[in-house]
This record gives structure tokens, sequence and C-alpha cells, in this order.
């Protein structure tokens, strides 16, 4: 059995989009591979409790340092003392593969090739540092915002050579795959570039007697995509439904942790009466199977945004932005897609008018979704792409 290094940050015990990929890989390579773990603290959390992370032989940690003026902030830099210990790991291992969950750590995938030159390397790509970046500077191009664009122009500095190693590279949305193969890739580069999208698990759904009168957007509300998403409702799409939300009695919920102030800031200055900020929820499950259906209005994204398979689980229809639903193979009755403000609002316009036609979305996203993404399809899949390479 070949002997393969996981790195990862903490993901038991943890939520999130990224923490459930990370959850699936870890689950699809444990019965495949002899695995050691390598979990990354990073100096912001390094006080912060870890949980149990079983099935695997070995485990270590190394800790990140702050980078500095010059390297991208998203790019972790290690301090000598741990780059050491990490070499002391990789002799001891002497490991077949070394798989990188994302590319935060993928500096360590040049000492990994320097100390055991033979092994393979692989780096999942979830989501393209520099597009995120990007696309939150043109969104909002002010003084206040410039880390964006000093962090975006650090970043492609560093992708252009990272993406032309010798190494896997596994992306979750096609688009982002076909940008780096343009963009950065020399004809002479030895790197394999590949698809692992992003998964659904199988879950038990119990159909609701009636779902409630609110309709649901959820997410992290301290990233810039959904402070940027509430920004869009809050500014543009509010107004042009608050008469459909007051003459049926429908209230937007926003749930997620980690609210900001901006949020309640906004339900003031913009006056929207028939939004409520819901926060943190115990079941998000329990949350999309009540609504009426979800509402997704992303205009800053990288990778492919798991909450629509998350909805699609739960047979809950999604309306969201191109950007929102990049990387997915859907089609026009299955998820709808606006990008202004006055389509989206007639989207959920329609949908509020024919909760039927709600309804038939959902279920047509859960057959795509099951089809195309399940979990243990897409895990059959990485273990190939693995061996292969």
């Amino acid at each position: 059995m070949k002997r393969l290094l996981y790195i990862d940050l903490p993901f038991i015990g943890e939520r999130g989009g990224d923490k459930n990929r990370s959850k699936f890989i870890w689950n699809a390579i444990t019965n495949e591979f002899e695995i050691d773990l390598l979990l990354i603290r990073t100096y912001k959390d390094k006080n912060k409790d870890i949980n149990a992370h079983d099935g695997c032989k070995d485990q270590y940690f190394i800790e990140t340092k702050k980078s500095g003026k010059l390297s991208p902030e998203s790019i972790f830099s290690f301090p000598k003392k741990e780059i050491k210990k990490f070499k002391g790991i990789l002799r001891n291992g002497n490991y077949d593969i070394i798989f990188i969950r994302f590319a935060s750590p993928s500096r360590l995938a040049d000492i990994a090739g320097n100390v055991l030159p033979k092994t393979k390397i692989i780096i999942d790509i979830d989501m393209l540092f520099s597009r995120l970046s990007e696309l939150s500077w043109k969104t909002n191009p002010t003084l206040k915002n410039r880390f964006f664009f000093i962090e975006n122009k650090r970043l492609k500095k560093y992708e252009k050579k990272l993406f032309n190693k010798p190494y896997l590279f596994l992306f979750t949305n096609y688009i982002e795959k076909e940008i780096v193969e343009k963009k950065y890739v020399k004809p002479a580069s030895k790197g394999v570039f590949k698809i692992l999208p992003n998964v659904m698990k199988e879950t038990l759904y119990l159909p609701p007697e009636k779902r409630e009168q609110h309709i649901l957007f959820f997410g992290a509300l301290n990233s810039a995509a959904n402070v940027d998403a509430f920004s869009f409702i809050a500014k543009d799409i509010y107004k042009l439904i608050s008469h459909k939300l007051e003459e049926k009695k429908v209230h937007f919920h926003i749930v997620g942790k980690n609210q900001t102030a901006i949020f309640k800031q906004y339900i003031t200055e913009y006056q929207l009466k028939m939004v409520k900020i819901v926060g943190e929820v115990d079941d998000m499950n329990a949350s999309i199977t009540e609504s009426l259906f979800v509402v997704l209005p992303i205009r800053i994204a990288s990778g492919t945004r798991t909450r629509i398979l998350e909805a699609g689980n739960l047979r809950t229809a999604v309306i969201s932005t191109t950007i929102g639903a990049e990387g997915f193979t859907f089609e026009k009755d299955e998820l709808i897609i606006e990008d202004t403000a006055e389509g989206l609002a007639k989207a959920i316009i329609q949908l509020l008018n024919d909760p039927k036609e709600a309804e038939q979305f959902g279920e047509k996203l859960y057959k795509k979704s099951r089809e195309l993404y399940l979990d243990t399809n897409v895990a059959k899949n990485l273990i190939h792409q693995i061996r292969e390479y």
C-alpha cells in the first residue's frame, strides 16, 4: 500500500464548505492508502484547540508565520524551525504521495520535492485566489478596498510559478482550470490539470409538512463574497421585491455565523422591513428545508459554491448568478441564473407567485446534483486520478 502524507488545516469538528471538502477527500483516501496527517496551525489560531482526527497512522503539526510585505497573505509562510520539522517528517515517512488540500500551504510542495525527489505531489485548488481577489477589487475599486488590488498582483506572480510545477492540480471549477492553462502554463510545463468537483453527501430528507413563509440567503457572514451579496440585496434587489414580500407576507432570512456590523447597519439604512438577520443556527439543513427557496446573488467567488449542492440535496430551489453557479453543469429548468438586480428580482417574484414551480425546480436540482456530484461517485474518480498520476 502506498504511503501518503495529507496536508490540511484542521477539519474534523469544523463547519463550512471548505471543511466539507476536506472531510470528503479524507474519507475517500483513508481506506486506499497508508496515511499520515499533517495539520497546519496558522499563527492567528495557534492557541485554538484542535479536535481529534482519526484514520491516520501518525499525526503531525506545523505552524505558520506572518507573511512578509512582498508575499501574498493567502499563501502561508513558515518559520525556519517549522520547515526543519517538516523535512524531518518527510524523511521519516518516505512518502510516495504528498496531497496538499488547498493552495495556501503550497510552499511546502517545493520542500517536499527537494527532500523526496521521487514523490508525487498533488495540490487541490478548490479556489483560484488571484481570481477571488480580482473580483473583490473590480466589484469595489476604492482606496478602502486597495488590499485586494495589491494582493491580486502578488498572487498572480506566485501562481505563475506554481502552475508550471510538475504537480497534479485538482480544480473544482473547469472555467478556472481553463484560465490557468491559458494564462499561466508554458508549453514545456509538466503539470497535470484535472477536475475534482465539490460533492453532495446523501442526506436523509424529511419533506416539511409546509414550507415556512421565508426565502433564504445563507453562508459565513464575514466573508467578502457574502458581505457583497448582502450589499447587492440591500442596495439593489430589495426595493424591486419589497412590495411582493409585503403582499405575500414573506420574509427574507439571512442565516450564517460571524455576522459583521454591516448587516444591521444596512437593515436600518435601506429600511429592509422584510429582511431578518437570523445569524447562526444549529441546523442549517432545517433552515434550507423550511424555506420557500434559496437566493444566492454572488458576485465575488472562486471554485464552486457548495451551497447550491446543499440546497439541491434538500430539494430546495436556488436562484443564483452566473458566477455563483460557475463550474457546475445545470440546465435552465434546474437552476435559475440571473446577473442583474432586475433579473434576480423577477425570478424571486416568479417563484413567490408560483410555489409549485419552486418545488419543481428543487426536485430537478436534486436529481441532477445527485447524478453528477454524489460523493461516492466522485470519490471513485478521485482515487483513479491519484493512482493514474
